[in-house]
């Protein structure tokens, strides 16, 4: 890859800070999420991932070209035929928790990768091309939702990106809900809450921040987490896992911080609980530097 539109660590900060800034509807989810792919891969340019996500564009509106008017689930197959089809991209069952499969960089350099990070490339070839495209709140497995006009039953699609674009049917999402949460679990409205772009980058994130965990790499869940915090400040819960973090790291002083900084904003935002819990956290931890 070339290196001509290389961007420094600084500079993608600040990037991803104005990201924490701005509105649902000004956040491009791509482009975020190649930022935050940057910041383990500074070595990369974006510009050829850029690239590729416009080739991604191109071929699906050349696609929708040639076919007649169609209806979501005809446009489902179609996308998923561009996308999965020609272009290759694919659910890594594999080796599902590679953590290479929530970088973006790297989903588009393999052409496989997590379901969110997937669903990430659905969901800017759709909003470039015009297409009401969403993220669902579904526990476990991140699915899409696609809207045509109209209000018939093929008005509406819920899409699987891990597998090619499958078409999924209410069965196949309550034997999929009932795998993340047990035999007796029923589908909820909540299941088909569409998420915001924000909601979307905080679950790719989450992704490597469990895997950090996982093999006690603190340092890196906490890099991890700040970058979270950088693209959503008002997320007290973030500053809380952060506290937690620093404390795992034994970096005491920094976790005060941390819980200080949790409290504040937890209270400004009137949440209860997150407030009480970094209060918590703060009265057993200011001794210990005593």
């Amino acid at each position: 890859m070339g290196r001509p539109l290389q961007q420094t660590d600084d500079e993608i900060e600040r990037r991803l800070r104005a990201v924490g800034t701005a509105g649902e509807g000004d956040i491009d989810i791509a482009e975020t999420a190649l930022l935050l792919a940057a910041c383990d891969r500074p070595d990369l340019s974006l510009g050829n991932y850029r690239d590729h996500l416009a080739l991604l564009c191109g071929a699906v509106r050349e696609a929708m070209d040639r076919a007649s008017q169609c209806d979501a689930h005809e446009l489902a197959e179609l996308l998923g035929g561009v996308i999965s089809g020609l272009h290759g991209y694919r659910g890594d069952a594999e080796t599902y928790d590679d953590p290479r499969n929530a970088n973006l960089m790297e989903v588009i350099d393999r052409r496989k990768g997590l379901p969110v990070a997937l669903g990430i490339v659905w969901l800017h070839v759709a909003a470039r091309l015009g297409l009401d495209l969403a993220g669902l709140n579904f526990p476990g497995h991140f699915v899409l939702r696609l809207r045509t006009e109209g209000s018939g039953p093929r008005d509406a699609a819920i899409v699987d990106p891990f597998n090619g674009g499958q078409l999924l049917t209410s069965a196949d999402l309550l034997s999929m809900i009932r795998q993340v949460e047990g035999p007796d679990a029923a589908l909820s409205p909540d299941a088909y809450a569409e998420v915001s772009p924000r909601d979307i980058l905080l679950r790719l994130q989450n992704n490597i921040l469990m895997r950090a965990v996982r093999s006690n790499d603190f340092a890196r869940a906490r890099d991890v987490v700040t970058r979270m915090i950088w693209i959503a400040p008002e997320r007290a819960g973030l500053l809380f896992e952060l506290g937690r973090l620093e404390v795992h790291d034994g970096r005491m002083g920094a976790a005060i911080d941390a819980f200080a900084s949790c409290y504040e904003k937890a209270v400004d935002l009137g949440e209860d609980r997150i407030a009480e819990m970094a209060e918590q956290a703060l009265r057993e931890l200011k001794p210990r530097l005593n």
